[in-house]
């Protein structure tokens, strides 16, 4: 029998269509003013990073991380493997080899940025291959499964293309990887219930605290800030 990834909200979750609409308004807002760049932001030395995007949203939504961290200082890239559906053998496949020829061309480890989902789908990435990942930071990204969500029966149907390693391995999602770990948490999610993105206190594991909107938090200023710094740390 397969776990439940998500769950629609009851009447006492802090998220409902309403919060989900609220949501895409903040959205279409960023969209049209993106706020500016923290100016006053750590730097990079080259460090790689990888940027992932969280679900059904494609690799354009990441955009503006990536852009910020590139002005930073750090060697930064798209997953390149468009929309994220979630872990189908075919996206767990062409990711691995992305992270495999990343560390290869660039001669270290590499540090992981996902939001929402693609956090998620990070932190597993470093459980499998820990060698090749420097440290992980997730925005808004769930690992208390089932995650109450509005977004509940779109998840129901793309987990019947997820690979069947990927299913089994949810039981231990909520385990942290093997690397320094920072996970920003929104306690103004307005999609996923933001206690689903808590992680268990743990020697490598860390917790910032940052509200705004879920769908914007690539943008989030004050999230930019706090992925800047923890990124300047990789070697």
């Amino acid at each position: 029998m397969r776990s439940k990834v998500a769950v629609w909200p009851s009447r006492d979750s802090p998220v409902s269509v309403a919060t989900w609409l609220r949501e895409v308004a903040a959205l279409s807002r960023v969209h049209k003013s993106p706020p500016p760049f923290p100016e006053n932001a750590a730097r990079g030395k080259g460090q790689p990073v990888i940027v992932l995007p969280g679900f059904c949203s494609p690799e354009t939504s990441t955009a503006r991380l990536r852009a910020f961290l590139s002005r930073q200082g750090f060697d930064t890239h798209s997953w390149d493997c468009g929309p994220n559906i979630g872990p189908t053998a075919t996206m767990l496949s062409e990711f691995e080899c992305k992270l495999k020829d990343t560390v290869q061309a660039c001669g270290r480890p590499v540090s992981l940025v996902g939001l929402s989902l693609g956090g998620t789908i990070a932190r597993e990435m470093a459980k499998r291959h820990p060698a090749d990942v420097a440290r992980v930071v997730t925005l808004a990204s769930p690992i208390r499964l089932p995650v109450a969500t509005p977004l509940a029966p779109l998840a129901k149907f793309a987990t019947l293309v997820w690979a069947s390693e990927a299913r089994s391995a949810l039981t231990r999602v909520a385990e942290p990887p093997p690397v320094p770990l920072t996970a920003i948490v929104n306690p103004n999610d307005g999609v996923v219930d933001w206690r689903a993105c808590m992680p268990d206190p743990a020697k490598n594991v860390e917790v910032v605290m940052i509200a705004g909107a879920h769908m914007t938090m690539g943008s989030n200023p004050e999230a930019q800030l706090v992925v800047a710094a923890r990124l300047a740390r990789a070697k």
